[in-house]
């Protein structure tokens, strides 16, 4: 006489227990996944929106410079990126009063700095400089990066554009404008 095995038999105890198990581990590695997948992503838009930030800024800027084009050249600036605070020097009075173009170059550069160090961009910084032989200005922006490109190998891979002697922390990038 042969038994057949059914659901009843002795043999099959435990078998869905165990197929139970190893389901709810793969399922565990597969969200554990889609977890790094989505701080992956928001690290890389976080990089995103620092590099469109800097860009508005740069655009912001240019724009002042050419709507001040008898003292562009008082838009320079090229100091290293500073390592304690920085205070932006007091801008004179161009809302009430009338301001030289000179005055105007400072009023503007007081209300960008103060934009851009402010928060715009965390740790915010800027060299603004002549293109030697050109009526272009380079604009680089430097900001401290905590997303994506914190990874010094990725960015250098990148082309950083950052000035020498500037932090690894901190990320740039140089826009070229023509007043």
């Amino acid at each position: 006489m042969s038994r057949a095995i059914g659901f009843g038999g002795r043999r099959e105890r435990g078998v869905t227990l165990i197929e139970v198990l190893v389901t709810m581990v793969i399922l565990a590695v597969g969200l554990l996944g889609l977890a790094g997948m989505q701080v992956r992503g928001l690290s890389i838009q976080k990089d995103a929106h620092g590099r469109a930030l800097a860009t508005q800024l740069a655009l912001d800027i240019a724009d002042r410079m050419r709507s001040n084009n008898g003292a562009v050249g008082s838009y320079a600036f090229n100091t290293a990126y500073p390592t304690g605070a920085y205070t932006v020097p007091a801008p004179p009075d161009c809302v009430t009063t009338t301001c030289s173009a000179t005055q105007q170059a400072q009023y503007d550069m007081s209300q960008w700095f103060t934009r851009l160090r402010g928060g715009a961009l965390p740790g915010g910084w800027a060299n603004i400089v002549a293109v030697a032989g050109t009526s272009a200005w380079d604009v680089t922006l430097m900001w401290v990066e905590t997303g994506f490109r914190t990874n010094t190998a990725l960015r250098t891979s990148l082309g950083s554009t950052c000035p020498a002697g500037t932090p690894v922390t901190v990320d740039c990038i140089t826009v070229r404008v023509w007043p």
